[in-house]
């Protein structure tokens, strides 16, 4: 098989290619650099920004992030998340070897704590998005790619990855871990959820 454009010369990476950091160092990070834009600098920069966001903040794989319109972002509905609704997943069927989709009906998005600072991220950007049905991002895959590779150093699986790291810890459950970031199996997850035993002290000793 041929491989992509924006895979050559790319090695394939793993879970022990990749260091797990804390929000406020993934957000250092995506602030840190830009793409040095001649026009629109402030526009394509917030753009940027938002889409290394979405990646971190939805576990979402690059395809599906940049299939997200405006319209799927609903504002209102929860007082403290934005809710994205119906984002594609994009899943492998192990044996066939073929792409199905499949949808996540609500992915939010927190306005407060930790991650309160990748959805502003969004939300700055959504602003400048004038028309509902319009894609957020109107850039292909090898782009996309490009970007984050030049800004962060990485690639855009890796925010995937930190993110299920972090959410990891919310979640201590890794069939409700599974569910949230849209993967096919909680068998792929396993390293990212750890549960201590005292979790469930007043269970145990309630059932005893």
């Amino acid at each position: 098989m041929v491989p992509r454009p924006w895979l050559v010369g790319v090695k394939r990476r793993t879970l022990n290619d990749v260091y797990f950091l804390r929000p406020s160092e993934i957000y250092e990070i995506i602030m840190s650099k830009s793409w040095p834009y001649k026009r629109d600098k402030d526009f394509y920069e917030k753009r940027d920004r938002a889409l290394m966001a979405l990646l971190y903040l939805t576990c979402g794989r690059i395809t599906e992030v940049l299939s997200l319109t405006k319209k799927q972002f609903d504002l209102e509905s929860e007082p403290n998340f934005i809710i994205i609704r119906n984002m594609i997943v994009v899943k492998r069927k192990t044996k066939a070897k073929r792409k199905s989709r499949a949808i996540r009906d609500e992915v939010p998005l927190p306005k407060e704590g930790p991650l309160a600072p990748f959805t502003k991220l969004v939300l700055d950007y959504l602003q400048l998005i004038e028309n509902s049905e319009d894609k957020l991002f109107n850039v292909g895959r090898n782009r996309a790619y490009k970007i984050v590779r030049y800004v962060t150093g990485q690639w855009p699986h890796w925010f995937r990855s930190q993110g299920e790291s972090w959410y990891g810890k919310v979640f201590s459950n890794i069939f409700a871990l599974k569910d949230y970031v849209g993967v096919v199996s909680a068998e792929v997850l396993s390293d990212y959820v750890k549960t201590d035993w005292r979790e469930y002290r007043k269970a145990l000793l309630k059932y005893a």
